[in-house]
């Protein structure tokens, strides 16, 4: 059953937008609405799937909605999404959990996939002004969740054209290979990359490959990105961590390289 949520534990939270709460299949939904959305009601807005629910965009608000208002950063719906488990969920594929106790990574991403483009998505562009074409719909995630992203721009080409992938893990077994193998289909696409080069630092285990792997996919999606290197861009932090506050600090800037306002 489908229901809307009547209390939000975000509603003290100062936004120049909106922040709406929703239950989907036992799930919750975060919608953020821009500024304009109230203004303009004739207007649709682009879409931004988020994973893990409203961390990465309610921690990074104020600098978003001050792009937004300069006009650097084209106003976005953000539909964060709270994941039910995310080593089921974001991983592509099974295999072997890292934490050497016989377990695995389930690898039921496709699954995950289908439920939000044909169960949340359409539950949500039903209820808000959203522009539906793939050009103008992102996903984004951090570590799984920009593993997970990244994914679905091979899987879901049909869906998403933008892409804004923090601390993605690169470091998942296999996920190089079916980097290169796999091809776009997309004909207009933006892709912002971003790690911290003490990630993996001082690991022995697979992990240790988060930051080479990363520029190594980004190489392998600058050839095979519409338009090149100008549509695609990785940044760094020589001081960068794998924590929340990384993410969160270079979030805007991944959403004001996907969706550039007139003022870029």
């Amino acid at each position: 059953m489908i229901k809307q949520v009547d209390e939000s534990p975000l509603e003290m939270i100062k936004l120049q937008g909106a922040l709406d709460t929703l239950a989907f299949a036992n799930r919750t939904i975060y919608v953020y609405t821009p500024p304009s959305y109230s203004k303009e009601e004739s207007s649709r807005f682009p879409s931004v799937i988020v994973q893990d629910g409203n961390y990465l965009f309610v921690d990074s608000m104020s600098a978003l909605e001050a792009d937004f208002a300069s006009g650097v950063t084209e106003e976005v719906i953000f539909i964060g999404i709270e994941p039910l488990e995310h080593n089921r969920e974001y991983t592509p594929w099974r295999a072997d959990n890292l934490m050497n106790d016989g377990g695995f990574y389930d690898g039921e991403g496709d699954v995950y996939l289908n439920m939000v483009t044909e169960g949340i998505m359409p539950y949500v562009r039903a209820r808000y002004r959203i522009i539906e074409y793939a050009a103008q719909t992102g996903i984004t995630g951090a570590s799984f969740g920009g593993l997970i992203s990244l994914y679905a721009a091979f899987q879901k080409p049909e869906f998403f054209g933008r892409f804004a992938l923090m601390s993605s893990s690169l470091w998942y077994e296999n996920i190089m290979d079916f980097v290169e193998q796999h091809a776009f289909t997309q004909s207009d696409m933006r892709i912002y990359m971003y790690v911290g080069e003490q990630e993996g630092v001082g690991r022995t285990i697979i992990q240790q490959f988060t930051v080479p792997n990363t520029r190594k996919a980004y190489d392998l999606l600058s050839q095979k990105i519409p338009g090149g290197r100008d549509c695609i861009r990785l940044e760094t932090d020589p001081e960068g961590l794998h924590l929340h506050s990384y993410f969160n600090a270079n979030f805007p800037r991944a959403i004001r390289f996907i969706y550039p306002g007139a003022k870029k």
